[in-house]
C-alpha cells in the first residue's frame, strides 16, 4: 500500500516542534475552572480531567486542509490557546496568541479496536495545565482513506457540549481551507474569558445571594453517599471503570411521565427518581445527592463557544417514609424543578456555601452523578466524497464512584452504568445497570408501589451477600478521624506543627490556632489550601494537596507526612 501521508512522531513530539508563542492576556480563571485546576492538582499526574471525541472520516481526506481548518478553529476560540496557572492567590488564564496547530498522523493499519486502543493508551497521557497546550488532536490513519480524528481536551477549557461546537467548526472550515475559499463561520460575540469576568462581577454584586442562600439551607447537614463496595479502598486509586448497558423502552418512560401528581415530569426526572431508589436500597440510606449536570448556557451569546460553562446541581432526594415511587417522583420533580430557577450558582460556591464534610481522595456533596442527555443530530457540515460517523471510544477514567450515563431518544432511554473498578466489580456494575432498568419497569406499570416493594436485584444480591466492603474502607490511613490522639492542649510541639500553625494563622487570619483544629471549620476553604501549600513549599513542607483538600487538622497532616517520609519535615 503507498503511503500518501507521513507516519508521524507522537503528539507529544510533535508539540515539542512548535516554539511556545507568545502570551497575550492573564485573565481571571472561572469558578469551574479553579475546581478543574484543584482537582488536577490533588490528581497525581492522572488524566482524569480529559474531555474526548472521535470521528470517523471515509474517503479522500487532505490532512493539509484538515490541519489549517484546526488552527483556524483555535485561532477564533481564545479558550482552546489558554493555560492555567496559579497568580498570586488565585488561579489566571494566560492567553496565547494564534499560531499553527499540530495534527500528528499515526499509521493504525490493524483497524477499527486498534484505533480505539490506541485512542486510550493517548486519552491516558496528562495535561500540563501550566504548560499546555490543553487540546491535542491526532489523525489515526487505518488506510489510505479512512480515518479517525481524535481529539483530547482538558475538562478546565471544554465540555461536552463544547466538542460538539469544536467538530462543527472543524468540518465547516474544511472544504474552505482545502480550496482557499473564505469560511462562514460568523464573529465569535464573546470569548469564554468575557464570561468568567461575568460570572466573577455576579458573584461579587450579590446577585446570586438568593440562589446561593437557597443551596446553602437545601445542602445543611447532607450525608455522604456510603455505597457498600466489592473492594477495600486502595491507597492510591487507578480511577479506571466497569460498565454495564442500561436500556429502557419508550412505552415506559412515557408512562411514568403521566405518574406524579401535577405532571411536569422529565425522563430526566423520572430516571433520577429510579436511580435515587437504587442507590438507597443498595446503600440502606434515605437522604442522599444525585449531582445532575447541567449545560450552564443561559445566554444565547453563550451557544456558539468552546469552553467549559457545564454546572453540576446536586439534587437532594427524600425517600423517607417508603413513598410510593409516584410519590417520590412528585418529590423529584420539585427538588429539580427548584434547582434549575437557581443553576446560575456555580458548584464550587454550593460547596463552600454548604460546608459538607470533606475526605481527602472524594469529591464533596456529590459522590454519584446521573447525566441524561437529548439525542440531536451532531450537526456536522458535510465534506465532499467523506462519510462522516463518530467513533466509540473505551471508559478510561472516572472520577466518581458511580454514574449513570444515559441518551434520551424520543421516550427511549438508553446508556450505561459505571462503577469505580478501584471498589466495585463487573458484576456489581452488571447488578446496578439491571436494577435501574427493574425499578423504572416496575414503577410504570404499578407507580403506587412502595419503594421497598420494588425489584432491586443490587439490593438483593447485597442482602444474600452481607459480607460487602463498609464505605469507610481502606488502607491504613485512608481516612483518619479528627479524634485520634488528641493529646496535650492542642498547641504545636514538633517543628512541622509550629510551621503549619503559623501558615494557618497567617491564611485564615486567625490570631490562634490550634493542633486539632478542623481546618475547613476554622474558616478554610479550597483556595486557602493551595495557598498553604505553596506556602509551605517555599519554606521546604512538602504538603499533601489531596489532603489537604479533605478536612484536616495540623496534627493529622504533620502525623501523616512523618509517618509517610519522616525526613520530609523540616527539623
Amino acid at each position: 500500500m503507498t503511503q500518501t501521508q507521513p507516519q508521524t512522531q507522537t503528539q507529544a513530539q510533535a508539540q515539542a516542534e512548535v516554539p511556545a508563542p507568545e502570551e497575550l492576556f492573564v485573565l481571571p480563571a472561572s469558578f469551574g475552572q479553579k475546581r478543574m485546576w484543584l482537582l488536577e492538582q490533588a490528581g497525581n499526574g492522572t488524566a482524569l480531567y480529559t474531555v474526548r471525541a472521535a470521528l470517523r472520516l471515509r474517503g479522500p481526506l487532505d490532512h493539509g486542509a484538515l490541519e489549517r481548518a484546526l488552527t483556524e478553529v483555535v485561532a477564533r476560540h481564545e479558550v482552546l490557546r489558554t493555560v492555567l496557572r496559579l497568580d498570586g492567590n488565585d488561579i489566571a488564564q494566560v492567553v496565547r496568541a494564534p499560531g499553527p496547530v499540530p495534527l500528528p498522523v499515526v499509521a493504525v493499519p490493524a483497524g477499527p479496536e486498534a484505533a480505539s486502543a490506541l485512542a486510550g493508551e493517548l486519552s491516558r497521557e496528562p495535561f500540563d495545565l501550566a504548560a499546555g497546550p490543553l487540546l491535542r488532536c491526532t489523525l489515526l490513519r487505518l488506510a489510505e482513506d479512512d480515518h479517525v480524528l481524535l481529539a483530547l481536551v482538558h475538562h478546565s477549557v471544554c465540555d461536552g457540549v463544547s466538542l460538539g461546537v469544536l467538530l462543527r467548526e472543524l468540518t465547516a472550515l474544511y472544504e474552505p481551507c482545502l480550496r482557499g475559499t473564505a469560511h462562514p463561520l460568523e464573529e465569535l460575540p464573546l470569548q469564554y474569558a468575557d464570561y468568567a469576568v461575568w460570572q466573577r462581577e455576579q458573584v461579587a454584586s450579590g446577585a446570586l445571594e438568593e440562589q446561593l442562600s437557597h443551596w446553602g439551607e437545601r445542602l445543611a447537614g447532607v450525608p455522604e453517599l456510603r455505597l457498600p463496595a466489592d473492594l477495600p479502598r486502595p491507597a492510591v486509586r487507578a480511577w479506571s471503570a466497569v460498565s454495564a448497558p442500561v436500556k429502557v423502552a419508550a412505552p415506559v418512560v412515557r408512562q411514568l411521565r403521566l405518574t406524579a401528581p401535577g405532571g411536569g415530569v422529565t425522563a430526566s426526572m423520572a430516571a433520577l427518581a429510579a436511580y435515587a431508589v437504587v442507590l438507597s436500597r443498595w446503600s440502606g440510606q434515605h437522604d442522599l445527592v444525585v449531582g445532575l449536570p447541567v449545560a450552564g448556557r443561559s445566554e444565547v451569546d453563550l451557544e456558539p463557544l468552546v469552553g467549559f460553562f457545564v454546572n453540576t446541581l446536586p439534587i437532594r432526594v427524600d425517600l423517607a417514609g417508603d413513598p410510593s415511587f409516584g410519590e417520590l417522583l412528585g418529590r423529584v420533580r420539585d427538588r429539580c424543578v427548584e434547582a434549575y430557577a437557581r443553576a446560575d450558582v456555580p458548584f464550587e460556591l454550593m460547596v463552600e456555601r454548604a460546608h459538607p464534610d470533606r475526605r481527602a481522595g472524594r469529591l464533596p456533596l456529590a459522590q454519584t452523578l446521573l447525566n441524561v442527555q437529548r439525542a440531536v443530530p451532531p450537526g456536522l457540515a458535510p465534506i465532499t466524497g467523506v462519510t462522516l460517523e463518530p467513533f466509540e471510544l473505551p471508559d478510561t477514567a472516572l472520577q466518581f464512584d458511580a454514574v449513570a450515563d444515559l441518551v434520551e431518544r424520543g421516550d427511549a432511554v438508553s446508556g450505561h452504568v459505571s462503577l469505580s473498578a478501584d471498589l466495585f466489580t463487573a458484576e456489581t456494575a452488571e447488578l446496578v445497570a439491571r436494577s435501574l432498568a427493574s425499578v423504572l419497569r416496575a414503577a410504570s406499570a404499578a407507580p403506587g408501589t412502595p419503594l421497598s416493594a420494588l425489584p432491586c436485584p443490587v439490593a438483593d444480591a447485597r442482602a444474600a451477600a452481607p459480607g460487602a466492603v463498609d464505605e469507610d474502607h481502606g488502607a491504613p490511613g485512608a481516612y483518619e478521624t479528627h479524634e485520634e490522639s488528641r493529646t496535650g492542649d492542642g498547641r504545636p510541639r514538633t517543628p512541622g506543627e509550629h510551621l503549619l500553625a503559623a501558615l494557618w494563622r497567617e491564611v485564615l487570619e486567625l490570631p490562634e490556632v490550634g493542633v486539632h483544629d478542623e481546618f475547613y471549620a476554622s474558616g478554610g476553604n479550597s483556595m486557602r489550601a493551595v495557598r498553604i501549600v505553596t506556602a509551605a513549599r517555599e519554606r521546604g513542607l512538602e504538603l499533601p494537596l489531596d489532603r489537604m483538600l479533605g478536612q484536616h487538622t495540623i496534627h493529622e497532616v504533620i502525623a501523616h507526612i512523618e509517618a509517610a517520609a519522616p525526613a520530609a519535615v523540616p527539623a
